[in-house]
């Protein structure tokens, strides 16, 4: 393909989606995991939302940050995912949101807030934290 014609937007480009067998939804993006945002500072965040940044791209390479910062790389390992989310089957699919779990707790790896579903055999413990208040706000209404 001609590179005048891709810089130009006219070229058409053909993606090869792969598919299971069973028509499972493809892994999504989420905090650290197929996603950056880049602060007009250079510091490099998993989102936009997850105020916590893994480097700065006037110290390192961004490929660097992404791959090797313990921040992105604890955001991808799904075994330190805590709570209800560490439970669920669909970890590795879902992951939950680290920012919204990062806002209501201050810990990165606990459990989604707003996610109603309830893993196999996992029972809650209580949490006298949660008030509907605190998480009215992080849904956004």
């Amino acid at each position: 393909m001609a590179r005048g014609k891709r810089k130009a937007g006219v070229a058409h480009v053909q993606v090869n989606v792969s598919r299971d067998a069973i028509g499972r939804a493809p892994r999504g993006l989420n905090d650290g995991k197929g996603f950056v945002f880049i602060s007009h500072k250079g510091d490099v965040y998993p989102s936009g939302f997850l105020p916590l940044a893994g480097g700065n791209i006037r110290q390192g390479k961004l490929e660097t940050i992404y791959r090797e910062s313990p921040l992105f790389r604890g955001l991808r390992d799904t075994s330190k995912l805590e709570g209800k989310c560490g439970a669920c089957e669909f970890k590795e699919i879902c992951g939950g949101s680290r920012a919204r779990a990062f806002a209501l707790t201050g810990n990165p790896y606990g459990q989604e807030p707003c996610c109603s579903y309830i893993p196999r055999g996992y029972s809650a413990p209580e949490h006298p934290h949660r008030t509907p208040a605190r998480l009215h706000v992080l849904q956004g209404a």
